[in-house]
C-alpha cells in the first residue's frame, strides 16, 4: 500500500473514534476526565484575571456515575465465574496456560474477559485478537518447553482504523479485512493489516511536526489459519457491522450535567459566602471581618461602598436538579432498586419489576461474553490444531438472583407468627435456611427441620 492509502479509515472511524475518547474519559475520570474541558466555557472568562476556566475544572468535582454503573454490572455478571467442561483438553499444559495466563500478561481467562467486557460496555464495541508467534517449533514439548502458545490481546475501537465484512456463498457475514494500529510514537506508526490469506505489518515514519510522512518498512506473513482471527465482543449491536452500541452513553451525559451543575454550585456558594464589595478607585478598603472602609468625607451619598451578595435560594434548585439527574441515571440503567437512595421508597411491585429489568439487561451481557469465549477458544484450538472435544462446553450463568433478603426474612417472619400450621412454618424455616446457612451445614439443618416438633400456637377461643 502507498502511504495514502494506508491512512485511510473506516467510513465510521472518525465519529466512533471522537465518542469512544469522551466515553473513555467519562469511565476514568480524573485528571483524564478533566483534560477533556467539559466544562461549559463562559463569555468573558479568558479576559478574567488569571486562568478562571483552569480554576474552575481544578475546583469541580467529578461524581462518576459510568464507573459505577459498569462497576455494578460487573459484580453481577462475574458474582460467579463460568463453569468450563473442557473434556479431554483438561489435562494439556498448554490449555492450562491459556486458562492462568490468557494474554502473555499474566491475566488469567476469567480476569481477561472482565476487563475487555468493562472496555466494550463503556465504548460499544473491542476487538479481540487470538495470535500466536510466528516461531516454528517441530513437535508440541519442544513448544511447552518454549511457552510457544496462542494468546489473546484486546483493542479499542480508536486503535482499528478499517475493517470490511463480506457475505459467504452461504450468506454468512465474515471479516475480510481488518487494520489495527500495532505500536505509536513521535518518530514511527506500526500498522498491521489481516487478510484470510495473509498478514503485512506495516513501519510508517514521521514527519517533524508528528504528522505520517512515508512508508519506512513493510513484512508480510503466511495466515495459516485461511480467515482472522479478530472476534468482534459488542454487548449491543449497532447498525453498522464491527460496531457496538455503548450501555452507558446517555449515563455519560447525565454525568457531564451533573459536573457542569457542580460547579454551579460551588460558584454559586463561594459567592454567597464572599459578596463582592463595590467602591470608588479611592476608597481604601480591607477584606476581612471587621475590616474598615476609609472614604472621602464629601464623598457623594450615592457612591457609598455596598456588598452585591446574590441570594442562596438558587443552591436548593441546583441541588434538586442534581437530584433528579441522578434518578433519571438509575432509572435507564434500573439501578435504583440495588443503590441506596433518599426520598420515597419504591413500591414492591416497582422493585420486582426494576429487578427484572436489570436481569434481563444482564443476561443479554452475559450471553454476549459467553458467545465471545467460545469463539476464542474455537481460534486458540485452530492455532494448536487441537479438535474441540463433544463434551466441551462453556456456560456462564444468565439468571442474576436480585432477590432483597432483609425483606423476605421480615415477611418470613411475621407469616410464621401469622399462620397455625406446623407443616407451614417447617417449610418456611427450610428457605430460611436454604437463604442463610452455608451449603456444608444445610443438609443437616434441613434433616433438623424435618424432625423439628414446632410447636403451634392455639387461636383464641380454642380449648
Amino acid at each position: 500500500m502507498n502511504l495514502e492509502k494506508l491512512l485511510k479509515t473506516h467510513p465510521s472511524y472518525d465519529s466512533n473514534t471522537v465518542q469512544a475518547d469522551y466515553l473513555y474519559r467519562s469511565y476514568l475520570g480524573g485528571d483524564k476526565y478533566r483534560a477533556g474541558e467539559y466544562l461549559t466555557h463562559y463569555i468573558g472568562e479568558e479576559s478574567g484575571p488569571g486562568d478562571q476556566y483552569r480554576k474552575r475544572l481544578a475546583a469541580t468535582p467529578l461524581d462518576n456515575h459510568v464507573q459505577t454503573t459498569v462497576d455494578i454490572y460487573r459484580s453481577f455478571l462475574f458474582r460467579e465465574y463460568p463453569e468450563r467442561y473442557l473434556g479431554k483438553l483438561a489435562d494439556n499444559p498448554l490449555v492450562k496456560d491459556w486458562l492462568s495466563d490468557t494474554d502473555q500478561s499474566g491475566q488469567s481467562m476469567d480476569s481477561f474477559l472482565k476487563s475487555g467486557n468493562d472496555l466494550a460496555m463503556v465504548l460499544g464495541n473491542v476487538w479481540i485478537l487470538v495470535d500466536k508467534p510466528s516461531y516454528k517449533v517441530q513437535t508440541q514439548a519442544e513448544a511447552e518447553a518454549l511457552g510457544i502458545r496462542a494468546y489473546a490481546c484486546v483493542y479499542t475501537p480508536q486503535n482499528v482504523l478499517d475493517w470490511e465484512y463480506k457475505r459467504n456463498i452461504a450468506g454468512k457475514l465474515q471479516l475480510t479485512y481488518i487494520k489495527v494500529r500495532e505500536h505509536e510514537n513521535d518518530e514511527t506508526m506500526t500498522l498491521t493489516c489481516w487478510y484470510p490469506d495473509m498478514v503485512v505489518k506495516y513501519v510508517v515514519s514521521k514527519d517533524s511536526t508528528g504528522k505520517p510522512d512515508e512508508v519506512v518498512g513493510m513484512e508480510q506473513y503466511d495466515n495459516p489459519l485461511g480467515y482472522i482471527p479478530f472476534i468482534n465482543h459488542a454487548p449491543v449491536k449497532a447498525p453498522v457491522n464491527g460496531l457496538g452500541q455503548s450501555l452507558v452513553a446517555d449515563v455519560a451525559d447525565g454525568q457531564k450535567y451533573i459536573y457542569n451543575l457542580l460547579s454551579e454550585l460551588e460558584q454559586s456558594i463561594r459567592i454567597s459566602g464572599h459578596p463582592s464589595l463595590v467602591k470608588t478607585p479611592s476608597t481604601t478598603a480591607s477584606a476581612g471581618a471587621g475590616s474598615i472602609i476609609t472614604m472621602q468625607e464629601d464623598m457623594d451619598p450615592g457612591l457609598k461602598p455596598y456588598l452585591l451578595q446574590p441570594t442562596a435560594a438558587g443552591i436548593d434548585s441546583i441541588l434538586n436538579t442534581i437530584d433528579k439527574v441522578v434518578e433519571g441515571i438509575q432509572r435507564m440503567t434500573h439501578t435504583a432498586a440495588v443503590q441506596a437512595t433518599k426520598g420515597a421508597p419504591m413500591s414492591g411491585v416497582a422493585l420486582q419489576t426494576e429487578r427484572q429489568l436489570l436481569n434481563a439487561k444482564l443476561s443479554d451481557i452475559a450471553d454476549t461474553v459467553q458467545e465471545t469465549e467460545i469463539a476464542m477458544w474455537r481460534i486458540w484450538l485452530d492455532w494448536q490444531a487441537l479438535n474441540m472435544p463433544e463434551e466441551f462446553e462453556i456456560e456462564y450463568k444468565t439468571t442474576f438472583d436480585l432477590r432483597d433478603q432483609h425483606a423476605e426474612l421480615e415477611l418470613y417472619r411475621k407469616a410464621i407468627e401469622t399462620v397455625p400450621s406446623s407443616a407451614f412454618k417447617r417449610a418456611l424455616y427450610t428457605e430460611i435456611a436454604k437463604m442463610t446457612v452455608d451449603e456444608e451445614m444445610l443438609s443437616e439443618v434441613l434433616a433438623d427441620i424435618g424432625a423439628a416438633n414446632v410447636e403451634v400456637p392455639l387461636e383464641s377461643g380454642e380449648a
